[in-house]
C-alpha cells in the first residue's frame, strides 16, 4: 500500500496524534485528566475513545467478525483507562505500527470489505474509504481536545493537514 493517497492521509493522522500527545506532555500533569464540560469528560477520555476506535477500524480492516472486534477493543481500551500520558504514547504507537504492518502486506486501497454488524446489517466499505473515516474521526476529535484545553487555559497545537504538508 505504499504511495498511495490513503496511506499518506494515515500517515498525516500519526503525525497530527503525536503533535498532540507532545503538546499534552509539555503541560501541567493535571490537564490530560481534569473534569471539563465539554463533549468528554477530560482529555484523557477522548484520547482514549480515538484510540479505541482505532482499534475497531483496523480490526474491521482486517476482516474481524463484530463480536471479535469488540471483544479486542473492550481488552485494549481497558489497558488505556487508567494509562498515563506516556503509556497511552506507547499504545497510540503500538497500534500504529500495526496499521503499517497491515498497510504492509500489499493491500489494495480499492479493495472490498464487507462486515455485518448486529443494529446495520451487512455493509462494504472501499478500505481506503475506511482509512480515510478513521483519520477525518481524529481530525474532529484533535479538535475536541484544541477546544478543551481553552476551556483550561491552555492553547493547542496546530494539526491542520497542511502543517503536515509542509513538514513533509
Amino acid at each position: 500500500m505504499e504511495n498511495n493517497r490513503a496511506k499518506k492521509m494515515y500517515d498525516y493522522h500519526v503525525w497530527a496524534n503525536q503533535k498532540v500527545i507532545q503538546h499534552l506532555k509539555q503541560l501541567p500533569d493535571r490537564i490530560y485528566n481534569e473534569i471539563v464540560n465539554s463533549v468528554f469528560s477530560s482529555i484523557s477520555d477522548v484520547l482514549i475513545h480515538l484510540y479505541a476506535t482505532d482499534i475497531t477500524w483496523l480490526e474491521t480492516m482486517k476482516g474481524s467478525s463484530f463480536h471479535d472486534t469488540v471483544r479486542e477493543v473492550e481488552r485494549r481500551k481497558s489497558e488505556a483507562t487508567r494509562a498515563s500520558i506516556d503509556e497511552l504514547e506507547v499504545f497510540y504507537d503500538a497500534l500504529s505500527k500495526e496499521f503499517y504492518s497491515f498497510f504492509a502486506e500489499k493491500q489494495d486501497p480499492e479493495r472490498i470489505i464487507i462486515t455485518e454488524h448486529p443494529q446495520y446489517g451487512r455493509s462494504e466499505f472501499i478500505l481506503a474509504d475506511l482509512i480515510h473515516h478513521v483519520v477525518n474521526h481524529g481530525t474532529y476529535h484533535r479538535g475536541n481536545v484544541t477546544a478543551m484545553l481553552h476551556q483550561q487555559g491552555e492553547r493547542g497545537v496546530p494539526t491542520d493537514y497542511v502543517y503536515f504538508l509542509f513538514e513533509c
